[in-house]
């Protein structure tokens, strides 16, 4: 049975499932300016893990190892432009709701943005961007009805529901994933064990694949797919591991051979380092992130060490963007240069002027 609720001690299954659609609305199709790999995680107990990526995609805390959040968070998302993070709060309060809103610095440490919340909306859970920018898709995983609801992105990024407004799903959709070469999205179905898939219309509206699910471990959750549009991964809350499939032909998921890695007590969120060599799985109830090489067939292997420590009943994990350079002045300013990782504004500009312009 999906037991969001009965392995934790933070609150019923509602508040582990509330507010992370609009952290992760953020996410519009854009290029991504971080000056180094980093990796987010919200634990349960009120505070965000922050970790720098080192060699072979091994974790190690930055300093501080945690920033506080709000209450109860659930979901992290980072801006594609690498400057700004995201946490989503599903406080016992449902007027408490909110989102944490995090500067991102040179070395990858979060400090809060003035002011350092904004309000939510309560009920859909997981959220996905198109590669295009021209979708959203949103998991209803505690309103009425269920289903995945679809909009348009107009001008000003305003949201304007799809026709139809929403497809069907399994039981209790958790988290979606967009393909990298926009043809497929993918849902979590907490209750139905399985991933419902689909394939992405012209106008993006979604429409079933046949099969229109595939089976998965028990409780699945968190889902991630590879950079290369290959392989999607799936955090089985219930059964302590991680399931991994193949994408074949038309964006169908067939299972790999193993079907699933172990896990930690609990897998929740997962997420896909953008160079497409690591897999971080968050553990609600061990308190770690397990971690993996992705091998041969993009197999999944775990590292040494196999888990790092995190804070209380983590959730999701967010990986910064691919390191860029900038190519123009206005990117250094207004705090730009930061995020690049140079000292000054005048240091980023004399870049720009001296170095190869894409």
């Amino acid at each position: 049975m999906f037991r969001l609720h009965s392995r934790t001690r933070s609150g019923p299954r509602r508040h582990v499932l509330l507010g992370a659609a609009t952290a992760a609305a953020l996410l519009a199709a854009a290029a991504p300016a971080q000056a180094a790999p980093f990796v987010y995680v919200v634990n349960g107990g009120g505070t965000l893990s922050q970790y720098d990526v080192g060699s072979g995609g091994l974790l190690a805390p930055l300093v501080p190892p945690t920033v506080a959040t709000g209450d109860f968070p659930v979901g992290v998302a980072i801006s594609p432009d690498g400057g700004s993070v995201y946490a989503t709060n599903s406080g016992m309060d449902e007027a408490l709701d909110t989102v944490s809103q995090y500067d991102v610095g040179a070395g990858g440490a979060l400090s809060p943005k003035s002011p350092p919340t904004v309000a939510a909306v309560d009920n859909p859970f997981g959220v996905a961007v198109s590669p295009n920018g021209q979708s959203v898709y949103v998991a209803n995983a505690v309103s009425s009805g269920g289903g995945v609801s679809q909009y348009d992105v107009g001008s000003g990024g305003a949201l304007t529901p799809k026709s139809p407004p929403k497809v069907p799903t399994g039981g209790v959709p958790v988290e979606v994933a967009a393909s990298p070469d926009g043809h497929s999205v993918y849902v979590t179905n907490g209750l139905g064990h399985s991933v419902a898939q689909y394939d992405v219309g012209s106008d993006g509206a979604l429409t079933p694949k046949s099969p229109a699910t595939v089976g998965a471990g028990a409780g699945p959750t968190g889902i991630a797919v590879s950079p290369d549009a290959k392989s999607v991964y799936v955090a089985n809350i219930d059964s302590d591991n991680v399931s991994q499939y193949d994408v074949g032909s038309g964006g169908a998921l067939t299972p790999k051979s193993p079907a699933a890695v172990a896990a930690a007590r609990g897998p929740f969120g997962v997420a896909v380092n953008r160079d497409g060599g690591s897999v971080y799985v968050t553990n609600a109830f061990s308190d770690a992130v397990s971690q993996y090489d992705i091998g041969s067939g993009e197999l999944l292997s775990p590292k040494s060490p196999p888990r790092v420590a995190t804070g209380h009943g983590p959730r999701e994990v967010a990986v910064s963007p691919v390191a860029r350079v900038p190519t123009t002045k206005n990117e250094c300013k207004d705090g730009g240069w930061r995020r690049f990782g140079f000292k000054n504004q005048g240091r980023c500009i004399a870049f720009v002027h001296r170095g190869p312009r894409h």
